[in-house]
């Protein structure tokens, strides 16, 4: 059975020819460099694709991969991530994961990562068009085969959206019927967090653990006399220290900034953040970004500057882009 994708900007000629005009008029315009190719009989237009992001690009060639295929394809593992939006960690790479049948085994080929294991349609979504693994299988699948730093940061933000549960995920891993893997899934099913509020938030909470500190408190009201000062990303509250994980975003997305210039929005937060020194209970207070929160050293550095003591020995090197630290 064919499917009809749901993708924007995505043109196919098996779709041209449905319409009765000739598919050689695709190559023509990928020829010219008007079209940007992406699978066999795939195209976006060159301007659209230059806007995109990895992880859009990645939606895109996946979306185009099961449409290109002559019978059903179940998108799985970190290209069913990207199509249900949950956050990816550095580049998720060219290659589409699937589901193929445990007789072929799981292999590379043709573009493909194939993942080889039985599947039932009881456990399948369908995003744009496409055959994909639900957000708990997802999730389940990519604790098992995907960095400790990439899971969590997805599944603190389908835990904070509500889309699964963890008692979804370990039911999901149980129905596996293997032990195998059982320390990865509970590890991060452990540690996940809703109330991480952002991938940056995430990476630092990752960072935190692997330097040897003890975990935060998220998302901690400080008041003043009844009055609410701040709602801290971050609170060590045996050391007094604040944390705070800021992207730019904060400072340049309209959405995010109430109606402020950049400008304003980064006074008001300054304001904000002399407003929590000045409490009695906060002894030191850390900001970072993505820079920081991905290079360990530098992270170690920022919130030693405000009062924590980091261990020598949980003090290692950069994230290579996978998310493992070095």
């Amino acid at each position: 059975m064919l499917i009809t994708v749901h993708r924007p900007g995505l043109l196919l000629s098996r779709d041209v020819s449905s319409l009765g005009l000739d598919p050689a008029m695709l190559r023509r315009s990928h020829a010219r460099g008007a079209l940007v190719r992406v699978r066999r009989g795939a195209y976006v237009e060159t301007s659209v694709w230059a806007e995109m992001g990895v992880e859009e690009r990645h939606a895109t060639t996946a979306v185009a991969a099961a449409a290109a295929c002559r019978s059903d394809v179940v998108v799985s593992h970190l290209s069913a991530a990207v199509l249900h939006g949950l956050p990816v960690v550095g580049a998720p790479g060219a290659a589409v994961h699937v589901l193929v049948p445990p007789a072929g085994g799981s292999r590379r080929e043709h573009g493909f990562v194939k993942h080889a294991r039985a599947v039932g349609r009881d456990g399948l979504d369908v995003v744009q068009g496409v055959l994909v693994t639900s957000v708990a299988t997802t999730l389940v699948d990519v604790c098992l085969t995907e960095t400790f730093l990439r899971a969590v940061v997805m599944t603190d933000d389908a835990l904070r959206r509500r889309v699964v549960t963890p008692a979804e995920l370990l039911a999901d891993f149980e129905s596996r019927g293997t032990i195998r893997g059982a320390r990865r899934v509970g590890a991060v099913v452990e540690f996940a967090d809703p109330r991480a509020a952002s991938p940056l938030e995430s990476v630092s909470r990752v960072g935190i653990r692997l330097l040897g500190l003890p975990d935060p408190v998220l998302q901690h009201v400080l008041r003043e006399e009844g009055r609410h000062v701040a709602t801290l990303d971050f609170w060590w509250a045996s050391e007094g220290v604040a944390g705070e994980a800021d992207g730019t975003d904060k400072y340049f997305d309209e959405g995010m900034v109430a109606g402020r210039s950049s400008k304003e929005a980064l006074l008001h937060e300054k304001d904000r953040e002399n407003a929590v020194r000045r409490l009695p209970e906060v002894n030191g207070f850390a900001r970072w970004g993505w820079d920081d929160a991905l290079d360990l050293g530098r992270l170690a550095a920022r919130l030693a500057s405000a009062g924590l003591v980091v261990p020598r020995r949980h003090v290692p090197g950069e994230y290579d882009q996978r998310g493992r630290a070095s």
